[in-house]
């Protein structure tokens, strides 16, 4: 599975789904001089600290530092809850190194919490790494049922649809339009699309999408990837 066109099934994206802030030297230094919250502090005195360790771990996470992070993590576990924010995120840094059992359950854990949608796009995108793409559809489709305006989860499921088999091209080829409607600035969801409709042999229409990218040679590099992954698959476009 390539970036370009797997975009938010994999941590570096995230992303699935978070957007993750930045990280600098001078916030990691802020964090290296602090000490644990003791549990003499009251929770105004926390706060500061539990935020400052996780946006951290944000930053780690958004730079692909997935070991950093988890050690960060384990670190703020010692003294602190394991809120659903930390544990969306144990399951991003974790997915990040292979861990797929632990990331799995890390993200189950978000069910019944403010991140459930979360949660679900996260197993989903562990069922892709590993593959299992009929379980990662079922895994984004409620992720999408559970927030029907989020274009990554919708990118998301419509790239696992379109690994089911040509049956599915027409629900995978919904699912984007509808994602690159919410969101038209991502191109991780314009350039499935374009792989959805060139397996179509919807070249018209694959066309257009590809014409509306501005750089000559990006728009050569998206088409020549959409064909280079079909053949690759033996998955001939449509007649």
């Amino acid at each position: 599975m390539t970036r370009a066109f797997a975009g938010h099934f994999l941590p570096l994206f995230f992303v699935a789904a978070l957007t993750l802030g930045g990280c600098d030297k001078q916030n990691l230094d802020m964090l290296a001089s602090l000490s644990p919250p003791s549990n003499s502090r009251d929770a105004s005195q926390q706060s500061p600290t539990k935020t400052l360790y996780l946006t951290i771990v944000e930053g780690l996470i958004e730079q692909g530092r997935y070991r950093a992070a988890l050690g960060y993590l384990d670190q703020y576990a010692v003294e602190e809850k394991r809120t659903p924010r930390f544990n969306m995120l144990r399951g991003e840094a974790l997915l990040g190194v292979e861990r797929y059992d632990e990331a799995a359950q890390s993200f189950s854990d978000l069910v019944g919490t403010d991140l459930e949608a979360a949660g679900l796009n996260g197993l989903g995108r562990v069922d892709a790494a590993r593959e299992h793409w009929a379980e990662a559809e079922l895994n984004f489709g409620k992720a999408v049922a559970a927030r029907p305006s989020s274009a990554d989860f919708l990118n998301n499921l419509g790239f696992a649809q379109l690994h089911l088999g040509e049956t599915m091209l027409p629900k995978a080829e919904f699912n984007l339009r509808q994602a690159q409607e919410i969101d038209p600035s991502s191109s991780s969801i314009r350039n499935n699309l374009v792989l959805i409709l060139m397996m179509e042999g919807k070249e018209d229409d694959a066309r257009r999408v590809l014409d509306s990218i501005a750089v000559p040679r990006e728009r050569a590099a998206v088409q020549k990837f959409a064909a280079d992954w079909i053949e690759a698959r033996h998955m001939p476009a449509a007649e």
